[in-house]
């Protein structure tokens, strides 16, 4: 066998055993793809979940802000600023979400006031005190597709009529009163 013929038989041999160039080229992409598809499903499960616990959050805060209710007969004071009034030792201060305990007079109804799992603006709670016997928690939820904001604003905004309204805020999520 002459030299010519025996190098195309070794480099066939040689070219047979790994992949080209192109061929490597097109599955590092369809794997590039398949990775950026579930990050973003992941990220958005992640939004999910931290909107959920964002809900639950608000829930217990009002059952706790109901339990005080049952003892004061009103509910408690705001500051201004979105913090329930009720902490430190004369229960006048306002109380820091994530941090203090929701009590007054010795009774504790939350052991701590949650924070929001984000905790920088616009995710952040709010309290409000409407009247004795009315209030507010709001907080925004990162899920545009979520469809609880436009209910709960309907519920507790009187300002809202209608679940078409202009003044629906998107994301804005509140928790009230029954």
């Amino acid at each position: 066998m002459n030299y010519k013929l025996r190098s195309k038989l070794k480099s066939r041999e040689l070219g047979s055993k790994g992949f080209t160039l192109m061929e490597l080229i097109v599955v590092i992409s369809i794997i590039g793809v398949l990775a950026a598809l579930l990050l973003v499903n992941f990220q958005s499960a992640r939004e999910r979940a931290r909107d959920a616990a964002r809900k639950s959050d608000l829930r217990q805060i009002k059952s706790a802000l109901r339990l005080y209710y049952n003892d004061a007969q009103e509910y408690p004071l705001d500051n201004g600023s979105g913090q329930i009034n009720t902490c430190g030792a004369g229960n006048n201060s306002p109380c820091v979400w994530g941090v203090d305990e929701f009590s007054f007079s010795n009774i504790v109804y939350m052991g701590y006031l949650p924070a929001d799992p984000v905790n920088t603006p616009p995710y952040e709670y709010a309290y409000t005190r409407l009247g004795q016997d009315e209030f507010t928690l709001e907080t925004y939820l990162e899920n545009a597709s979520d469809e609880d904001p436009a209910r709960s604003q309907l519920r507790c905004d009187p300002n809202v009529t209608s679940l078409t309204d202009a003044d629906i805020v998107p994301r804005r999520y509140l928790t009230c009163q029954d």
